[in-house]
């Protein structure tokens, strides 16, 4: 990936990413998430390690510890890792953090992790094919015999079928602030590069706004063309809920 463009994007964006979580319980985002995966996570041995290799501001790395599991989160992003070690520390966790991009993942672990996980639609801000293959690889690399790789994804397929171009939220609470989220999509096609504009959008006092804008790269990948390059890494498919009608879908892997 672009390394520069991607970190710097994710830590302009600050506390702001928490925005985007303000009104849900994350309690409730951890238990949904480790009740998509419970009997993944329910089989693995004493003293099993996971990756969060895109923790992001935290909620999967720390649902996984509370769990009960041994589990170590990166990110690209310093902030996001700031974010993860904070959400962490509010609810009494503690578990090591890295600031590493995918590719640099198998230069600081060896074949680690029973299960690894790319969650929250990141790996789509690989900037091509290529890119996205090396990702892959290296996400791999990690992974024991065995292991089991999750990658989470946005449905591009249905996005770009959809047209979509703006999108926006309901009014969002924090910090005592109130915002507006407008997401305006720049879409240009399968394997192309693209970005969307998040406008944060505060109202002040019930009657004035000031706008926030920060902008995130990514390139969609048609769906037939992810399940190939999973299969050319050498990765087995175990499960796939991929839905021609559906917002995201997740894959499992085994290497």
């Amino acid at each position: 990936m672009n390394i520069s463009n991607v970190e710097k994007q994710y830590d302009s964006m600050e506390h702001f990413y928490n925005v985007l979580y303000s009104g849900y319980n994350m309690k409730d985002w951890e238990n949904e998430f480790i009740n998509e995966y419970e009997d993944l996570l329910k089989n693995l041995k004493v003293n099993a390690r996971v990756l969060d290799s895109s923790c992001g501001n935290g909620i999967q790395a720390t649902a996984l510890k509370r769990y009960g599991l041994n589990v170590i989160g990166t990110d690209i992003s310093k902030e996001m890792i700031n974010l993860t070690q904070q959400y962490a520390k509010d609810n009494n966790l503690f578990f090591p953090t890295k600031q590493l991009s995918w590719v640099e993942l198998p230069d600081n672990f060896g074949e680690d992790f029973d299960i690894v996980f790319c969650y929250g639609n990141s790996i789509c801000h690989s900037a091509n094919k290529d890119e996205l293959t090396s990702n892959i690889k290296a996400l791999k690399k990690v992974t024991k015999n065995g292991g089991k790789i999750v990658i989470d994804t946005r449905n591009w397929d249905k996005i770009l079928k959809d047209a979509v171009k703006y999108t926006t939220s309901d009014i969002k609470i924090y910090n005592n602030k109130k915002y507006i989220l407008t997401y305006i999509w720049y879409l240009n096609g399968f394997n192309k590069r693209s970005s969307v504009e998040i406008l944060f959008i505060e109202i002040i006092n019930n009657k004035q706004t000031k706008c926030i804008p920060f902008k995130l790269d990514f390139t969609p990948f048609k769906y037939i063309d992810f399940i190939e390059i999973l299969k050319a890494c050498g990765l087995k498919i175990v499960k796939d809920n991929f839905k021609l009608n559906n917002d995201t879908y997740s894959i499992i892997l085994e290497k």
